[in-house]
């Protein structure tokens, strides 16, 4: 532990989103806890993204509405004006975070320019780069937030049952979804074989919600798109058998609740942005679609670069999905 660190009194980080990112942000918090006790942290976080987090102990947060940029910019102004940070962590590559960087005052300031990060690095592995720089060289790989009480009863499933979830983005086009009725068969094979019920979740857009109704919904699927809140969705996945997914926040929310996770990936490496806790399922056609889609191999291309081809999806077989069910409730019980 380097001596960098009994000279921080106040860290100033800004993540925004996505969720995904919010939940590899939180054992980084808990790492600065741990290491800098007395040090004041201010988060600058994306609205959307905060309940997730809201919770969290001894973390001021300062909440970016990405619907009102200028106000929320004149808001973060007025609290932290008079404020001048030890340690800036910019911890984000976008333009609205490169504007929101040019009012935080700092005696020194970290950002994906002025950092190490080893070549093939999971997401958030590289967070961790940035706390080697100010000091702190070991790792507090906690998960934990408190989750509202109220929200734990949303659902009412006396059997067990999975979570899957088929979307990653409100966009109409997206290249990292799988079809939406191979999540039918498998949630069919799922009740025949194991007597387990399956509940589909996913956000509030219109898209989401019109999307999830083409599948084929039995007695044993329940659809509950739109309808949770962050913390309420924490709870339907804490409460899951294993969780069925493409790369997308809920994911994450899995992995960090240690749920099993069958990640499906074909337009993202999953080496960089799998679920951390849960590597031994998922299926992983990346390799096979950069061959088929850009005619190139991984050393051939830029870490983290995605195939935005939603055909590439297509390469993954619901017998596929189906075995690693097979296997992963072999394991398990």
């Amino acid at each position: 532990m380097s001596h960098k660190k009994n000279l921080i009194s106040s860290i100033c980080i800004l993540r925004l989103s996505s969720i995904g990112d919010i939940t590899h942000m939180i054992p980084i918090i808990k790492t600065i806890q741990y290491y800098l006790p007395k040090s004041d942290i201010t988060w600058i976080i994306g609205k959307t993204e905060y309940p997730l987090v809201k919770n969290m102990k001894g973390v001021n947060f300062i909440l970016i509405d990405k619907s009102k940029n200028i106000r929320s910019i004149i808001n973060l102004w007025h609290e932290i004006k008079s404020k001048k940070f030890d340690i800036f962590l910019h911890m984000q590559k976008s333009l609205r975070s490169k504007i929101i960087g040019f009012f935080i005052k700092y005696k020194r300031k970290l950002n994906y320019s002025n950092i190490q990060i080893p070549k093939n690095s999971h997401v958030l592995d590289s967070f961790f780069c940035f706390l080697k720089e100010i000091g702190i060289d070991k790792r507090v790989l906690d998960w934990s937030i408190e989750i509202d009480s109220s929200d734990k009863d949303i659902i009412n499933i006396k059997k067990k049952y999975i979570v899957l979830n088929p979307f990653t983005s409100v966009r109409r086009f997206n290249y990292r979804e799988w079809e939406i009725q191979n999540y039918a068969t498998v949630a069919k094979y799922i009740f025949d074989k194991y007597n387990i019920e399956t509940i589909v979740i996913g956000g509030p857009s219109q898209y989401e919600i019109k999307k999830s109704k083409q599948m084929v919904f039995q007695s044993y699927i329940h659809n509950i798109v739109g309808k949770t809140n962050l913390h309420q969705m924490c709870c339907v996945i804490n409460n899951c058998q294993f969780y069925i997914g493409p790369d997308s926040g809920t994911m994450h929310i899995a992995s960090m609740l240690n749920k099993p996770v069958i990640g499906l990936f074909a337009t993202s490496n999953s080496k960089r942005t799998g679920p951390y806790h849960s590597q031994d399922y998922i299926i992983d056609k990346y390799d096979e679609a950069l061959k088929i889609f850009l005619n190139k191999s991984e050393n051939q291309i830029s870490w983290g670069k995605r195939i935005r081809n939603k055909k590439a999806m297509s390469l993954i077989t619901t017998d596929e999905v189906c075995s690693k069910i097979d296997e992963l409730m072999k394991k398990n019980n």
